[in-house]
């Protein structure tokens, strides 16, 4: 196999394999895809990130999304604390549901 070596100014060489000697079968549109489309989500991120400020923003957003949460840093006591809430949770559903049977009982 022949290899064709590349040379960056800014980097070391790199080395990639020559194309195939044979045609390819597949579809010019496989090939060479058209460029993708804007979506409605697309245009009004742009919008957005044209305003003044945006952008720190949205690197303020990501850096807080990247925090490590609650449940990561204190798993077992989490734990604890979610079992113990969703059992009170679970009693005053049931305690509800008792209440309203007794009510439409009458």
């Amino acid at each position: 196999m022949s290899t064709a070596r590349d040379t960056d100014a800014s980097g070391p060489v790199t080395v990639r394999p020559a194309p195939p000697a044979q045609p390819t079968l597949l579809p010019d549109w496989m090939r060479n895809p058209p460029p993708p489309r804007l979506t409605l989500g697309d245009r009004i991120a742009a919008g957005l990130l044209s305003i003044p400020g945006a952008p720190q923003v949205r690197r303020a957003w990501w850096a807080w999304q990247g925090r490590r949460r609650l449940s990561e840093r204190f798993p077992n006591s989490f734990k604890i604390v979610a079992f113990f809430a969703s059992w009170a949770l679970a009693l005053a559903m049931v305690l509800i549901a008792w209440g309203l049977f007794a009510l439409a009982m009458g």
